[in-house]
């Protein structure tokens, strides 16, 4: 069967192609889009919200030129949701006692996308957590997932088709269609051996059109979400013909059924791959484009990189754009990252063993520091269990909040979410996709220096103070310069000379009460580094000379003018009845009895 354009459908948009600068490498994709959204942006008459949104882009993306952290390849894997799929049995959800309610009529005649959509898995396995989930800002709620057999009969048992038959799915159906969402019916086929069936059997499209029209009217759901997960390209053709075929009964049983179907994000730019998009796009109400697993298997990588990266946010809606009309296309987004055992904290990171996927919300659980990757424009982590270093790249509210720009920035049809849950139900993820959350990037790029070695000073009469590397603290409160230490010992070979160094000043931050910061800053010192320690106790007493007079003194992360002490004073550390006074001149007083 040949798919036949529909005619009520519009025409995909004609995507131009970027300017390239001649000075410019062939990849440096995050210059020639930025040129473009600078473009857009000073493009006469252009609405208020398209030029925050470009100049937001284009402020954050400065520094999205490729670099060498960035494993090359030519598209993304072809991986998706059955990597999570496998990794979770669901308990044995008790069985439901009543239906579903219908969704209102206000629901149920209307279109099957809404203008903006808001679509969302609930897995069977984040089921008994589904009470936490805001369905209020959704639009879609995909239940996921009943299995189709290789004859195209669905699998009435196992763990999706528990969730299916619980509850839990009842109470979340109910609640969602209070709330105005529509809920579909994920029907999922990972098995290469049955997709290969599914697609070649000529009756398997009636047999599967019968069992989803069943199972879609008895659960009172408003449609199906196909994710058939295969590789290679042998069976395009048969699963365009299969999925237009059932999406057709589908229709004919309810045309205000929403019917879509999720993808992998290469998949409009692979002729070779499994999906063929322009034939299956007439069939379909939309695609949720599958935008995560981009990663590199083999390095540490983003997950689902906004520029750069093996594959991109942004190639994955350019290629889409080409063949789909953009209020068809959903870009999918993960609640989830990978982790990787690594040889160091720092970017390039050498993986040692495989990737692990974590929820978002274990990740921030952890408590690890925040970095941010400026070349994807995504966050990552860098920790240690015992002596293994791990990294960990993922998705949090600001790239999220970035995501949902860019998707707007290309008017494409909404934003989605695998999966409900796994968040641990942060409404800051949400909220970011709402557009309600700013995307303010104030992170750190990477680790403090020295992280993984050990530093160690005399300050103060005190020897063998252990250093802790820090990042910058926070701006605000007062600084005072104390002294400077006394000696300073490093394993870290690119802070070694330092060692001998009599120049390295230590600070009292009010901010940081309880410790002290030596700051050795380039070019004064040999190198520049950032380290805590506990004020020592105050029997230890040291004579510190200073210059006398007023001084402006440039503290760490700050520039203050400082009243230092007279040329020769007696300081005890810490000092006991210090007073600091911060005047709206940002002049600091330090009065030393």
């Amino acid at each position: 069967m040949t798919a036949t354009p529909d005619p009520t459908t519009p025409a995909p948009q004609a995507v131009p192609d970027l300017d390239v600068d001649p000075m410019e490498s062939p990849g440096s994709e995050g210059q020639r889009r930025r040129r473009q959204l600078r473009r857009t942006g000073m493009a006469a008459g252009a609405a208020a919200a398209i030029v925050l949104v470009v100049a937001l882009l284009v402020s954050l993306l400065t520094s999205s030129a490729t670099a060498s952290h960035v494993p090359s390849a030519a598209a993304a894997s072809p991986t998706g949701n059955r990597i999570q799929a496998r990794l979770h049995h669901s308990a044995d959800l008790a069985a439901a006692t009543t239906a579903p309610a219908p969704a209102p009529p206000s629901l149920a005649d209307a279109a099957p996308l809404q203008s903006h959509e808001i679509f969302g898995y609930a897995p069977y396995w984040t089921l008994p957590q589904s009470s936490g989930f805001d369905v209020q800002d959704l639009t879609t709620l995909a239940y996921f997932s009943v299995d189709a057999n290789g004859d195209g009969t669905l699998d009435q048992s196992g763990s999706g088709w528990n969730g299916y038959e619980s509850q839990d799915l009842v109470d979340l159906v109910n609640r969602s269609h209070a709330a105005g969402d529509r809920v579909v019916l994920t029907v999922t086929c990972f098995s290469q051996q049955a997709l290969d069936a599914i697609t070649s059997d000529p009756n398997a499209a009636g047999r599967l059109s019968a069992a989803l029209i069943a199972a879609v009217q008895a659960k009172n759901l408003d449609g199906v979400n196909f994710d058939f997960e295969g590789e290679g390209s042998a069976d395009q053709v048969g699963l365009t013909n299969l999925i237009t075929a059932v999406s057709a009964a589908l229709h004919v049983a309810n045309p205000h059924w929403q019917v879509t179907m999720a993808v992998y994000a290469s998949a409009a730019g692979d002729p070779h791959g499994f999906y063929n998009i322009a034939a299956l796009a007439p069939a379909l109400d939309g695609f949720f484009v599958m935008a995560y697993d981009m990663n590199s298997k083999s390095q540490p990588s983003a997950t689902s990189p906004l520029f750069n990266g093996n594959y991109s946010d942004v190639q994955a809606i350019e290629s889409f754009l080409k063949v789909v009309p953009p209020a068809k296309i959903v870009l999918g987004l993960p609640y989830y990252g990978y982790d990787w055992p690594t040889t160091g904290g720092t970017l390039p990171a050498t993986a040692t063993g495989s990737e692990s996927p974590l929820p978002y919300s274990s990740i921030k659980a952890s408590g690890h520091p925040t970095y941010w990757d400026p070349v994807t424009d995504t966050p990552w982590t860098s920790y240690q269990v015992g002596t293994q270093w791990h990294t960990t790249f993922y998705d949090d509210p600001t790239s999220m909040a970035l995501k949902a720009q860019l998707a707007n920035y290309f008017h494409i049809g909404g934003v989605g979410i695998w999966a409900l849950g796994m968040d641990g139900n942060d409404p800051a993820m949400l909220a970011a996709l709402l557009g309600n959350a700013p995307a303010a990037k104030d992170a750190i790029t990477g680790p403090p220096v020295g992280t993984g070695f050990v530093s160690v000073a005399t300050f103060a009469g005190v020897p063998n103070l252990a250093l802790t590397p820090i990042a910058p603290p926070p701006g605000g409160g007062g600084v005072q310069l104390v002294g400077f230490l006394d000696a300073f010992a490093t394993t870290d070979p690119a802070l070694a000379c330092l060692q001998g160094d009599p120049k390295i000043p230590v600070w009292a931050f009010t901010l940081l009460p309880g410790f002290y910061v030596a700051a050795p800053t380039a070019p004064t010192n040999c190198a520049s580094a950032m380290f805590a320690f506990p004020v020592p106790s105050p029997s230890a007493t040291t004579t510190t000379t200073a210059p006398p007079g007023t001084t402006t003194t440039t503290g760490p992360g700050s520039t203050t003018t400082t009243s230092r002490p007279p040329s020769t004073t007696t300081t005890t550390h810490p000092p006991p009845t210090t007073t600091t006074t911060t005047t709206t001149t940002t002049t600091t007083t330090t009065t030393t009895p």
